[in-house]
């Protein structure tokens, strides 16, 4: 029995020591060169360019004989021995490419920088939010390493960071592309005939003052996945995901998304940026905090800066002309984002039920909910359908961790998700007064260094 054991114990432990000797599968998306061998360097020094890797082969074979002769006079050996050597050494040659060499850089990391901000060390059950507000007053290793609250001593300006986002490029570059596009459309004389031609020339003319101070570059504003920032006793922290549940109301109303964002270069993308930058497909990046602490605004178009001293608004007003661009083209297309909005809903509302109820909701759990709030986020256009789906999910938590979820409790955490999502049954989408006039006005921003992008 004892033997069965052990061997058991044995092959869990290569299981795991085989799991983690296994490389992590990346495909790029960007990724700048200069950056990570800068990067490498200053922990490293000098970086090798080729690696050199010899390979040898030897054949060696022995032929002996003897022969004794034992008489009471005389006693003999006759033997014979032959021996061949035959070696074959080759050598290859193995450049560094900048993926090893990112390679290198990432594992270097994770094993010797304590401080590098990284949502997998958020792992288990999260911490109770007193606890975690001493570890960060206190100053200690752990306030200052762990990843469920990231204050803006943590955000400093330098530090690592590798967070999964929602790529996308800022409204700024948006409109820009698409106003080119609609161009190159509209030279055909069928389309041409229903536009305007003067709203036309006049956009054109504003997209190449655009495309003169975006100089190349492609500015990302990237919703972050795993973080939110909440504002606590007037100090804003990003909070992670698994802590909200566990915040109280009044906090949770101060709740803000978060965006990591920063200009990247364009000829530094691995894939075409109409295919990347247009479909918030879920990427990791790995980046470098610019400015340090959680912002209220930041500047998409680096060149606008420079006008400051005879243009001082002029940021401002590209800021608002975009944004307010991108919300007109969007009127008649607002059905996906209130599809979304729902689906939110009916999530938010399955993370206050674990909350109130002590439900340790993982990430299959967390898979379940989703899957089913998108099948379901139909019902919350008509205010009686609505509590089917609220049913649906009460019932899904209930099953999956035998729990009894008590009636007020449910009704009270429903309000709670309508509230705290700005929505009611049957709107399509979130009223944004405010955020037509002012696009930053509920967003934070985390401004950085972009060094990779990938998947």
């Amino acid at each position: 029995m004892i033997k069965r054991i052990k061997h058991w114990w044995n092959s869990r432990k290569r299981r795991k020591q085989l799991a983690a000797a296994r490389p992590i599968l990346r495909e790029f998306v960007y990724l700048d060169e200069v950056s990570v061998t800068s990067l490498l360097s200053s922990r490293l020094g000098a970086l090798p360019s080729e690696y050199t890797d010899t390979l040898s082969n030897s054949i060696k074979s022995e032929v002996s004989s003897s022969a004794n002769v034992d008489t009471k006079v005389l006693k003999s050996g006759i033997g014979s021995r032959f021996e061949a050597t035959q070696s074959k050494d080759s050598q290859v040659l193995r450049k560094a490419t900048i993926q090893a060499t990112f390679k290198d850089l990432h594992e270097y990391e994770r094993l010797h920088n304590s401080s590098m901000i990284r949502t997998e060390g958020a792992e288990g059950e999260p911490p109770r939010w007193e606890k975690v507000t001493a570890e960060i007053s206190s100053q200690s290793r752990e306030g200052l390493t762990q990843p469920w609250a990231l204050s803006d001593k943590r955000l400093a300006r330098g530090e690592l960071v590798e967070v999964k986002v929602k790529l996308r490029a800022d409204p700024t570059y948006r409109v820009s592309s698409i106003i080119s596009t609609m161009a190159d459309l509209l030279r055909n004389y069928h389309l041409a005939a229903t536009v305007n031609p003067e709203d036309m020339e006049q956009a054109q003319a504003f997209n190449e003052i655009l495309e003169s101070l975006m100089a190349g570059l492609v500015p990302l504003k990237c919703e972050m996945v795993d973080y939110s920032a909440f504002t606590i006793n007037g100090v804003e922290y990003a909070i992670h995901r698994k802590m909200e549940a566990g915040l109280s109301e009044s906090i949770q109303a101060t709740r803000k998304p978060l965006y990591l964002t920063g200009v990247t270069e364009q000829s530094l993308y691995w894939k075409d940026i109409r295919r990347v930058l247009f479909s918030d497909a879920p990427v990791w990046v790995l980046g470098r905090i610019a400015v340090p602490g959680i912002q209220s605004r930041w500047s998409p178009v680096k060149l606008a800066e420079v006008l400051k001293e005879v243009l001082p608004d002029f940021g401002d007003e590209i800021d608002r002309f975009s944004s307010g661009a991108l919300n007109a083209l969007a009127e008649d297309n607002s059905s996906d984002e209130s599809v979304e909005q729902r689906v939110r809903v009916l999530v938010l509302y399955a993370e206050l039920l674990a909350g109130r109820c002590s439900i340790p909701l993982d990430e299959e759990a967390r898979t379940q909910i989703d899957l089913l709030a998108r099948e379901n986020s139909d019902h919350l256009a008509s205010f009686t359908e609505s509590r089917r789906a609220f049913s649906l999910i009460v019932g899904a938590l209930e099953n999956r961790f035998s729990a009894n979820i008590p009636p007020d409790v449910a009704v009270q955490e429903r309000s709670r998700a309508w509230r705290l999502s700005g929505v009611t049954p049957g709107d399509a989408a979130p009223s944004r007064p405010e955020r037509s006039m002012n696009p930053a006005v509920d967003e934070r921003f985390v401004d950085c260094e972009f060094v990779a992008i990938y998947w």
